[in-house]
This record gives C-alpha cells, sequence and structure tokens, in this order.
C-alpha cells in the first residue's frame, strides 16, 4: 500500500491530526513573537540633540521657555509647513558677523510616545550609527538563512522532532541572554542564535504536519501554522502595548519557546514517513497505529511500498539542481521565496513609517494576515496552486506600487492612502507566503523535501535581510523619489516573480512525491498529458491535423 494510500485509510484529518497540529503549531506562535517585537526593540523612532546643561530636557516640548532653548541650540527646517528640528546637529557658538555653526552631538532625546526603551535609545544607535540598528535586524535574517540552509538537511537526516526540540532550546535561551548584554555586537550574535533556533523549529514544523496529513489536507495544515505565526504577531502588538522596556518584552516572549521544548520532549511523535525513509518500520508502524486508534480507525496489516526506494542515509540535496525538471522549479521558486520575503517583512518594518499610532498600524498589519489565510484555506484547493499564487503575487505588487501617488501627488492628509495601501499589500503577500511554504513541499519528493524547502528558504532570508536597507533609500536618494523606491522595487519584484511561477506544474490534489523516480515519471505524466491534449484538440473536425513532427517539437 502507498503511504499515501495509508494516511488516507487511517484518517488524513481526523482527531490525531487535530490534536497533534494544535500541540505542534502552537510553538509557531514564539516565532511571531520573536519577528514581531523587532519593529519594538530596533524602532524607527524621531529623536534629536539634547539641549547642553537642561538636565530635564524631553523630545516632547513642555513650555514655551523649552521651546525658546531648543531653538537657541537646535538647528531646524520646514517640511510641509511643519517644524522639523535636526536630529544629528547642534549649534555650537556664533561668529562676529552673527553666523551660528554647527557641530554633530553625542547625546540625544528621545521620542517616548511608542518605547520608552529600546536596543537603539540603549546604545544610542543613531545619526552617524543608525545604520549599527540596521544590522541588528540584518543578523536576524541571517540567522534565519542558515537555520533554512542547515536545520531543514539535518531534520532530514537526524528527524523532525530532535531538531524541533534543539532549536527551541535555542530560540528561548538566547533570547533571555539579549535582555542581559550591553554590547551591539554581542547583541548580533544572540539575535542571530535567536532567528537560527526560531526556523529551525519552525521549517520541520511545517513539513511534520504535512507528512502526517492526506494530500487534500496539507494546505490547511500548512495555512494554520501561519494563521498561529500571525497570531504570535497579535500577541506582540497588545503585550508591546503595555510591555514598553525591550528588555522586560524579550524576556516574557523568550519564556515559553523552552517550556514548549520540555513538552515536546516528552509527547511529540517523531514523522511516520520520514520513519519508513529511515527503514525504522517498528517505530513508524508503531505511531501510525496511534494515528489509527486516535481517529478510531483500523491499521492496515499491509506492507507500504513506494517510500523504500529513498532510503538512503545521503540526503542527495544537490540533485534539485541537476535534474531538469526540479532545476527549473528550483530557479523559479528561488526568485520567488526571495520576493515574497522582501515584500513582506518590507511591509513588516514600514509600519513606524506609515501615517497614524504605531500599535493601531501594527495590529491592523497582524489582524489582516487572517483574511489572507482564509483565502488560501477556500480558493486553494478549487483554483489550484499555481493560479492562486501568481494571482496574489501580482496583486501584491500593484497594491505596492499604487501606495506611491499618494506620495508623489497627495499631501499629508493624503497619508492615510499609503497605510491603507501597505495593509492590503500585506494580505495579499501574507497569502503568498503560506501558498509558497505548500507548493515547495508538493513539488519535490520527501527525500529531500525539508532540506529543498531549507534551502530555498535561505532567499528568502535574503530578502528579509535586504528588506531594512532598500526602506532607507531615502538616506542615498534625496526628496520624494527615495521615498517610492522602496516600494516601486517591492512592488516590481512581486509582479515578475508571479509571472514567473506560472511556469511551474500544478500540485493541487496530487500525491507527495517521494524519490527521484517519481519526478521522473511526473514530467513525462505531464508530457504526455499535453500531447494527448494536442493530438485531442487536433484531430477534432473543425481543426487541421498537424505532423507527428510537430507535436512532439
Amino acid at each position: 500500500m502507498d503511504y499515501e494510500e495509508m494516511i488516507g485509510t487511517i484518517g488524513g484529518c481526523g482527531l490525531y491530526q487535530k490534536l497533534m497540529l494544535a500541540f505542534l503549531f502552537s510553538s509557531s506562535i514564539m516565532d511571531g513573537l520573536q519577528i514581531g517585537s523587532i519593529v519594538f526593540i530596533v524602532p524607527d523612532l524621531d529623536y534629536r540633540c539634547a539641549i547642553p546643561g537642561y538636565d530635564n530636557d524631553t523630545y516632547k516640548i513642555q513650555s514655551e521657555i523649552h521651546e525658546e532653548r531648543i531653538n537657541e541650540y537646535i538647528p531646524k527646517s520646514e517640511d510641509e509647513g511643519e517644524v522639523v528640528y535636526d536630529k544629528c546637529l547642534i549649534y555650537s557658538n556664533t561668529t562676529e558677523n552673527g553666523n551660528r555653526t554647527t557641530q554633530k552631538c553625542s547625546s540625544w532625546v528621545y521620542d517616548k510616545t511608542n518605547t520608552h526603551t529600546s536596543i537603539t535609545t540603549q546604545l544610542n544607535l543613531v545619526c552617524d550609527k543608525a545604520i549599527l540598528a540596521r544590522h541588528t535586524i540584518t543578523f536576524f535574517f541571517m540567522g534565519y538563512l542558515f537555520a533554512m540552509a542547515v536545520c531543514g538537511i539535518l531534520s532530514d537526516r537526524f528527524g523532525r522532532k530532535k531538531v524541533i526540540i534543539v532549536c527551541l532550546f535555542l530560540q528561548g535561551a538566547t533570547g533571555i541572554a539579549t535582555a542581559f548584554i550591553y554590547n551591539i555586537y554581542a547583541i548580533y550574535v544572540l539575535r542571530f542564535l535567536t532567528a537560527v533556533g526560531g526556523a529551525g523549529s519552525f521549517v520541520p514544523s511545517v513539513v511534520l504536519a504535512a507528512e502526517v496529513s492526506s494530500a487534500n489536507n496539507r494546505m490547511k495544515t500548512t495555512v494554520v501554522a501561519h494563521m498561529l505565526f500571525a497570531a504570535g504577531l497579535l500577541i506582540v502588538s497588545l503585550l508591546t502595548y503595555f510591555v514598553r522596556t525591550w528588555k522586560i518584552l524579550i524576556i516574557i516572549i523568550s519564556i515559553p519557546s523552552l517550556v514548549f521544548a520540555i513538552v515536546y520532549v516528552c509527547f511529540l511523535d517523531e514523522s511516520p514517513r520520514w520513519l519508513l525513509n529511515k527503514k525504522r518500520t517498528k517505530d513508524a508502524n508503531l505511531i501510525l497505529s496511534n494515528i489509527a486508534k486516535l481517529n478510531k480507525t483500523v491499521l492496515p496489516q499491509t506492507q507500504i511500498v513506494n517510500i523504500s526506494s529513498s532510503n538512503k542515509n545521503k540526503v542527495e540535496i544537490w540533485k534539485m539542481f541537476t535534474i531538469p525538471q526540479l532545476l527549473k522549479r528550483t530557479l523559479i521558486l528561488m526568485l520567488n521565496w526571495a520576493t515574497v520575503s522582501l515584500v513582506y517583512y518590507g511591509l513588516s518594518l514600514n509600519v513606524g513609517k506609515l501615517y497614524g499610532n504605531l500599535y493601531v498600524n501594527f495590529f491592523l498589519n497582524s489582524v489582516v494576515e487572517f483574511p489572507g489565510y482564509t483565502l488560501c484555506i477556500l480558493l486553494l484547493n478549487r483554483v489550484g496552486r499555481k493560479k492562486m499564487h501568481a494571482s496574489v503575487m501580482v496583486l501584491a505588487g500593484v497594491t505596492c506600487i499604487a501606495g506611491i501617488f499618494p506620495v508623489l501627488y497627495g499631501t499629508k492628509a493624503h497619508r492615510w492612502m499609503l497605510t491603507a495601501s501597505s495593509i492590503l499589500g500585506r494580505l495579499f503577500i501574507t497569502a503568498s507566503f503560506a501558498i509558497v511554504y505548500l507548493y515547495t513541499l508538493e513539488l519535490y519528493p520527501t527525500c529531500i523535501r525539508n532540506g529543498a524547502l531549507g534551502a530555498l528558504s535561505t532567499f528568502a532570508r535574503v530578502g528579509g535581510a535586504l528588506a531594512p536597507y532598500i526602506l532607507n533609500f531615502s538616506d542615498f536618494v534625496p526628496g520624494k523619489v527615495g521615498q517610492i523606491l522602496p516600494m516601486v522595487l517591492m512592488g516590481a519584484l512581486s509582479i515578475i516573480a508571479g509571472l514567473f511561477s506560472l511556469l511551474l506544474p500544478e500540485t493541487n490534489n496530487r500525491k507527495m512525491m517521494d524519490n527521484f523516480n517519481d519526478v521522473t515519471k511526473s514530467g513525462k505524466l505531464e508530457f504526455a498529458t499535453k500531447k494527448d491534449a494536442i493530438l485531442k484538440e487536433e484531430t477534432h473536425p473543425m481543426k487541421p491535423r498537424q505532423s507527428a513532427e510537430d507535436i512532439n517539437s
């Protein structure tokens, strides 16, 4: 009996799967907490130089006397009718002809409307050091990149469960340690390791869920994982409203990872599909029996076939670049993974620059993910992976580009349009993020599935690492052009990647492949199907017949 048939027979979406996935995916919330916290622990905030000798100086103007002192020391300009104080320069003295000279300041006051303390304010990562704050985000995503490249292969070799548990311990321990560090370079290392733990637990969780679910329920399991990730973002938006000290915040969101790791040691099952690939038939049958028992079905006393051919100790991940069918898929998915991540995290990190209240904007940008995932649940099995992914990618690109018009032609009264465009773009790109995970799982065989997902996910983290720098194009390109360049770039890439995804094969309602022979068979089957379709069309009485050479070409 085929493994897919076995899972379907004993219940591919029964009580076991519901309990198991709720238990497994609860840890996905931790990943959402860590990523969502970036906006608040390294915020995009307003600041200016501190007034010398004014011990009670604050960013907010306290009185007329305070305003006079600010005007005396801080250079100012106007932006669309509003007074803007210089962030990095202070008047040093007045020359004989009345001109005032400026110099760089060494102390600052910060706008504490949204955060009381952060890594930015604690270490004064502003002005010439502002790039160091962006590096904090980059190192975090570099950790994701490393985890996607390594942890996927490790879980294919050593098992999904072991990697999930180790990575959860790593995420929790390094997250807590970050709160006690005062050196930016040590913080880089710890944020890198925290991200390794987050990604290293999330990806094998998605794979394990897909491997214990039947083919027609894989879509739902993948989407649910991302919905719980979004739940983590919602929790952050509420938590940070009350906890505005970054050290306390990061401790609170890191402790649960350790708790989940301990619980998983005792109660989490390994993937029976992975166990069969490793010829651990007895262990796999025990788990399959438990699944059947909990789902109130009977485990067929039949040997599972079509899976032993992939029983190799060596994970041949490199074959995704040598088998023609896989190479084509890999190149297209590289572009899509990088673009999806760039746009998703670009819109996420840009929340601090949007018109309106930071907490409301962050909440709306998080809650809009649920309609995006609901869209996937309602349409993915009806429309198919390919058409659905291409559509939401193009729509995300169009909404990003639409956001440039309020900047170019509007006034401050029209800034809400940019916020609305960002929220709508977040909806579509969220849907595409969920789809690309599922699509990748279905496009690769079991023997390299987790490794392929990890390898391709590295390109997503490249996009995420570039996002904070792309959003700061205005530092290098002056005026409104610098402000719109990030949205134009993200929008254009999203449209291009979406159109390229139309070249991928459809995987809707098809069995997952187990080995490389299945890949070549699927390629031949796809070619034969197209050829039969051409023959059927050409033999229509109203159509002129083509030669066999034309068909084969």
